[in-house]
């Protein structure tokens, strides 16, 4: 397969989403797509959570009085809130690292490697918009930790100390899920409000609070609201930079959007994402 496919951006409620990111990862498991990057919104807005991650029902419940959906992602980490931000994912294949040496397309069993690999994708894009971004280190958020952006890992990328992009991943043998979400204009005490309430007092701390700056904002960084269209175009050129390819813009095929069906609607399927 010569050139790699871009899901054209589109906004899904949050089931929808997160089942969608993982048929592209069947499809390509089974040969049936080639490495995908997609770029996405969410509505309602929501609060993802990691997939093994243990959420306060007091947060679950305030997630839900906002109006916001809740969901847990097939990715681990922490939890993240989509609003006023760009979701990511991309899907790709590993190989063993003399594989790499021959194909740089192909991504490093390695996982801290590959996430280099793809965070490569992002920092390009970023630098297009003239916005100069880091990978963080460390390999594992405090398990203490609810909020994805309270600290930043190996996987995610900074600004100037402040956090900017989260990510997280899911193997399935030799195929990659990575995705994301890329900070834009998010309110500094939302997310805080929503974990812990207006009181803090009987409540545990994570290291920031809600009047300190949580997170790095792109728009405020650059002061300038760029249009989906623009970011899409920067981050896509990155990721062609990054891997030495060109996307084709493309549609998700009915067969995936079969297995998206299947994963939000069938009884046995519907509960990896929807939180009770």
């Amino acid at each position: 397969m010569k050139n790699w496919r871009l899901i054209d951006y589109e906004v899904y409620d949050a089931a929808t989403n997160m089942a969608i990111d993982e048929a592209i990862l069947n499809a390509h498991l089974a040969g049936q797509v080639p490495p995908t990057l997609r770029f996405y919104g969410w509505s309602p807005p929501a609060v993802s959570i990691g997939y093994g991650q243990k959420f306060p029902e007091k947060a679950a419940s305030r997630v839900r009085e906002k109006g916001f959906d809740i969901i847990r992602r097939p990715t681990g980490g922490r939890a993240v809130l989509h609003l006023d931000e760009l979701t990511y994912s991309f899907v790709g294949s590993a190989a063993t690292t003399s594989e790499v040496l021959l194909d740089k397309k192909i991504l490093s069993s390695n996982i801290i490697k590959a996430y280099r690999q793809i965070c490569a994708g992002l920092i390009n894009g970023f630098r297009n918009l003239k916005v100069p971004v880091e990978l963080g280190e460390g390999q594992n958020a405090p398990r203490q930790m609810h909020d994805c952006f309270t600290a930043t890992t190996s996987a995610d990328l900074h600004y100037q100390g402040k956090k900017i992009a989260g990510s997280a991943q899911l193997r399935r043998q030799n195929a990659v899920l990575q995705h994301g979400s890329i900070l834009l204009c998010q309110e500094q005490d939302l997310m805080p409000e929503l974990l812990f309430g207006d009181s803090k007092k009987n409540e545990p701390v994570e290291s920031n609070s809600p009047k300190q700056t949580r997170h790095a904002n792109l728009f405020e960084i650059t002061n300038h609201a760029f249009s989906s269209e623009v970011l899409i175009d920067a981050f896509k050129l990155g990721f062609e930079e990054a891997f030495g390819i060109t996307f084709e813009s493309s549609a998700l095929t009915a067969e995936e959007w079969l297995a998206v069906d299947v994963l939000t609607e069938n009884e046995e399927t519907a509960p990896t994402y929807k939180i009770d």
